[in-house]
């Protein structure tokens, strides 16, 4: 079976790096553009356009809850439209953080942090990055401490936050122990698996 071609918009790097962690473990996907700004304000402004845009080249779309009560409340309230069946539109419960906690042998090896001190439901966690700073605060690995935790109360992360966590995703993070935690994770795995193609690809994809 010919690869399915598919763009990527996301909210940030992590993101991104979770995306093409998920696609390449299936081996099914091969990726033509990705959008992204930084931050859900971007995608949230643009979403009627990607979902116009997968009628002729699917599009997988990451985003997080955040704050909102539930996903399909959240991509109502952003999509008012009938939703392409090429748009595959995620929502991580409550933040991507949450999709690599919850992979805890594997995160708690990488930093060095017994696993006890990690919550075994992860999408419970009312602010999964400040859950993991607190984690890797206790990490004796002096490196992964100064490139994930921020400098100071101005910053938001580490100087090297997107690179280590990225060295984790693509090479450590464990896809199946951590959707045994997460739901919207194994969700998303499942929507992924089962994609077909619903309309014949325009030239858009054959970039």
């Amino acid at each position: 079976m010919n690869p399915i071609p598919l763009n990527l918009a996301f909210e940030d790097q992590i993101s991104e790096y979770i995306m093409l962690k998920l696609t390449d473990d299936l081996n099914k996907f091969f990726i033509g553009y990705s959008y992204s700004e930084g931050g859900f304000g971007y995608i949230k402004n643009n979403i009627k356009g990607f979902n116009e845009a997968s009628k002729g080249c699917p599009f997988f779309i990451l985003t997080d809850l955040d704050i909102q009560d539930c996903a399909p409340n959240l991509i109502k309230s952003w999509i008012n439209v009938p939703i392409s069946p090429n748009l595959l539109f995620r929502v991580a419960v409550r933040e991507v953080e949450a999709w690599l906690l919850a992979d805890i042998e594997g995160f708690s090896t990488y930093i060095g942090v017994s696993p006890i001190h990690f919550n075994n439901s992860p999408e419970q966690i009312g602010d999964p990055k400040s859950e993991l700073f607190r984690l890797v605060s206790r990490s004796r690995k002096k490196q992964i401490k100064q490139d994930i935790l921020p400098k100071d109360r101005f910053a938001r992360i580490g100087p090297n936050y997107n690179e280590r966590l990225g060295e984790f995703v693509l090479n450590y993070w464990d896809v199946t122990r951590a959707m045994q935690r997460s739901n919207s994770l194994k969700r998303t795995i499942q929507r992924l698996s089962t994609f077909q193609i619903f309309d014949t690809m325009n030239d858009q994809c054959q970039e």
